[in-house]
C-alpha cells in the first residue's frame, strides 16, 4: 500500500511540474513531439503486452468487449460532450477553458481509476503506472497551455493544474478499494475499457500530433519505437 501511495504521488509531482513548466518558460514543440511520441510507445505497448494478454483468459471469447467499450467512451466524451487537450502544447482550440480542463480531468480520472483496478490483477499496475507517467507531463502541458491561451490568470491555471493533478490519485484510490473485494471477471472488464480508453488516446489523439512535423518524423518514430521496445523488454525484467 505504501508503494502504491508513492506511485499516485509521483504522478501527482509529475502532472503539478508539467502544468506550472509553461508559467515559467516556454517549451520546444520539437521536445513535445518525442515525449509524446514515447509515451505512444508505451501506451501500445501496455495494451499489447500486458494488459490484453492479461485479460484474454478470464474474458474468453468476450475479451474485445470492454476494449471497444473504453475505446467509444473516450470518443464520444471527447467528439460529442466535451473538448479534450490533444495532450499537445498546441491543437486547433475547439473551445477554450474549462471544457478543455473538464475533459482532460475526466481522462486522468479514468487512467486513475484503470490504474487501481491493475494493482489488484496480479500486478499490472505498474505497467499502467508507467503507461500513465509518460503522457503526464505533456498532458498538464498542454491543458496550461489551453488556459493561458483562454486568458486565465495565473492564479486561477495553478488552481486548476493542481486540482487535475489530484484527478489520477483519486481515481486510483477510488478503484483500488471499490474494486478489491470483486471477481477476477470485473476486474478484466476494468482493465479491458482501460486498455480501450489507451488505445484511443494513442491513436486519435497522439500519433495525429506526431506526425503534423514531417521533417522530423523519423526522430519522432525512432522516439515511439523506444517507448515500444522498451515494455516489450519491460516483459522479461517487471
Amino acid at each position: 500500500m505504501i508503494t502504491f501511495l508513492g506511485y499516485l504521488l509521483l504522478i501527482f509531482v509529475i502532472s503539478a511540474i508539467g502544468g506550472l513548466f509553461p508559467l515559467v518558460r516556454g517549451w520546444s514543440k520539437n521536445n513535445i513531439r518525442l515525449i509524446v511520441s514515447f509515451g505512444v510507445g508505451v501506451l501500445f505497448g501496455s495494451c499489447f503486452f500486458f494488459m490484453l494478454p492479461e485479460i484474454t483468459q478470464p474474458l474468453g471469447s468476450s475479451v474485445g468487449i470492454p476494449i471497444l467499450i473504453g475505446f467509444f467512451i473516450i470518443y464520444i466524451l471527447e467528439k460529442f460532450v466535451m473538448v479534450h487537450s490533444c495532450e499537445e502544447d498546441v491543437c486547433d482550440v475547439h473551445s477554450i477553458g474549462l471544457s478543455a480542463f473538464l475533459g482532460i480531468s475526466f481522462h486522468s480520472l479514468i487512467e486513475g481509476m484503470s490504474m487501481g483496478a491493475g494493482f489488484l490483477m496480479k500486478d499490472i499496475g505498474i505497467i499502467i503506472f508507467l503507461a500513465i507517467i509518460v503522457h503526464k507531463f505533456p498532458s498538464a502541458l498542454s491543458l496550461t497551455g489551453i488556459l493561458l491561451h483562454g486568458g486565465y490568470k495565473k492564479a486561477g491555471i495553478i488552481k486548476l493544474v493542481l486540482i487535475f493533478s489530484l484527478t489520477t490519485p483519486i481515481g486510483a484510490l477510488i478503484s483500488f478499494f471499490i474494486f478489491k473485494n470483486l471477481h477476477e471477471n470485473v476486474l478484466a472488464w476494468a482493465i479491458g475499457i482501460s486498455s480501450g480508453t489507451f488505445l484511443y488516446i494513442a491513436s486519435s489523439d497522439l500519433l495525429p500530433f506526431v506526425h503534423q512535423h514531417h521533417p522530423r518524423k523519423f526522430y519522432n518514430l525512432f522516439s515511439l519505437a523506444l517507448g515500444l521496445s522498451l515494455m516489450w523488454l519491460g516483459k522479461y525484467f517487471i
